[in-house]
């Protein structure tokens, strides 16, 4: 039996690839129709060229679609998956040097902080929108969001339609990932216990304990041994190991610095902890060369191989989509409606927490209670969350301040004029995708 999927910015040539090499190789998804969905009609254009040499190559019993309306790609669809980005780069780079202007100085400026409100602001009117849409037209589908910030969008979107959202990153396969865990313990892959327990909000969540085979404590171990004084600080004194270390410090104000003059771009400065902050420049370096690579292969100028097409970042969602259709009762990390899973975040909050995945659907584990202090750092920003959620759709700039505001980053640096002034300039910035905030 075939299903339709739908990838609502497919036409990444950093996504979409590693996607239909998943696809190829999945042999519960043949049959089934790949629609790929983008406004940008070239990059459509050479992902569906690619996918359809990769489908020829492989003798794959796979079907892909291309289009530029949402509407159609989404019509009878089983499963959608959204990877979008509103404003490119170039927006993107005026979330991390606006708020450095007012010395808001963050590495990576798309979870939390004034950059994650502003990437929020854009991306919550376009998914609230096609939920609004899967409703009409195909009521049952679910939907995988890797769109970040992931847990403001999809509490946009849990709140604002009836449609099944579940929110997916790179770092929640993680806790299930033995080379991962074992090296942050020390020890060899085989020895670690998989998957780990693990709670919090995405890109600040945590594996709450960690046992080796031979009954040896991982996080003891990792008090020992590791060198990370992320992981260290956290290990000690929370008793839980971030594993997604370098988002963390975006979370909490004392863990982001700069260790180099700021003299007018942020962009690649080095800050604490060996982090260095994310570049527009390289950025499209890279893009620039993967795009180059695929668009090759797509037209025949170089060989076809899966051997160059990762599968890193989109792995989870087929794993995800398999142990739904065959009633696996598999445990994943996922971004949920918390329903009580984590005893200390609120009931209605979307947290990332291990869940079992079978045939009823997604189901959050219940894990307790997160360290308090934990808990109410996180509190804070799921309070931002719904603030910038309520602003994104209506435009209300007073929201939009007080999620701002409420930002611990800002909070720790300005006052409250000067939190005024820097919402206008990134407002202002970012006015062609934001027309309700400009409204008459």
């Amino acid at each position: 039996m075939g299903y339709k999927i739908t990838i609502v910015g497919g036409g990444s040539s950093t996504f979409t690839p590693q996607l239909m090499r998943l696809f190829i190789e999945s042999r519960l998804l043949q049959d089934s129709t790949i629609c790929l969905m983008d406004i940008d009609e070239h990059r459509l254009n050479v992902m569906f060229r690619l996918s359809q040499r990769l489908i020829e190559k492989t003798n794959a019993s796979l079907k892909v679609e291309a289009t530029t309306n949402r509407l159609d790609s989404l019509t009878d669809a089983d499963f959608v998956i959204t990877a979008i980005a509103v404003g490119g780069l170039k927006a993107w780079e005026y979330d991390i040097e606006i708020p450095a202007r007012y010395g808001v100085y963050m590495a990576i400026c798309d979870s939390v902080g004034p950059g994650g409100i502003m990437r929020a602001f854009r991306h919550i009117p376009v998914l609230v929108g096609m939920a609004k849409e899967l409703e009409e037209v195909s009521p049952k589908a679910w939907v995988f969001n890797y769109t970040n910030p992931v847990p403001t969008n999809c509490m946009a979107m849990v709140r604002n339609s009836k449609i099944k959202v579940v929110g997916l990153c790179t770092c929640s396969s993680i806790p299930s990932n033995p080379n991962y865990l074992a090296e942050i313990v020390g020890v060899n892959p085989e020895d670690i216990l998989t998957p780990a327990p693990a709670a919090g909000i995405n890109h600040c969540a945590a594996i709450l304990s960690l046992k080796l085979k031979d009954g040896r404590d991982g996080l003891q171990l990792v008090k020992e041994r590791s060198s990370n004084l992320v992981e260290k600080l956290f290990v000690e004194n929370y008793g839980v190991l971030p594993y997604c270390w370098s988002h963390w410090t975006e979370f909490f104000p004392f863990l982001c610095g700069l260790e180099e003059e700021y003299k007018g771009r942020l962009q690649g400065l080095k800050m604490k902890f060996g982090l260095k902050v994310h570049d527009m420049v390289e950025e499209q370096q890279r893009t620039a060369k993967w795009e180059k690579l695929v668009e090759d292969m797509a037209t025949g100028m170089r060989d076809l191989s899966l051997d160059v097409l990762p599968s890193g970042e989109a792995v989870l969602v087929v794993d995800i989509i398999e142990a739904l259709l065959e009633n696996r009762n598999e445990v994943f990390v996922v971004n949920t409606l918390n329903r009580g899973a984590i005893e200390n975040l609120p009931f209605d909050a979307i947290v990332e927490v291990s869940s079992v995945v079978g045939g009823y659907g997604i189901i959050p584990i219940h894990v307790g209670k997160l360290p308090p202090p934990l808990a109410a750092v996180l509190s804070n920003h799921i309070e931002v969350q719904r603030l910038t959620v309520e602003a994104a759709l209506t435009g209300d700039r007073s929201l939009a301040f007080q999620a701002l505001l409420q930002d611990p980053q800002v909070a720790s640096k300005l006052k409250p004029d000067e939190v005024g002034k820097l919402l206008d300039d990134l407002l202002n910035a970012h006015a062609q995708y934001l027309p309700l905030f400009f409204k008459k």
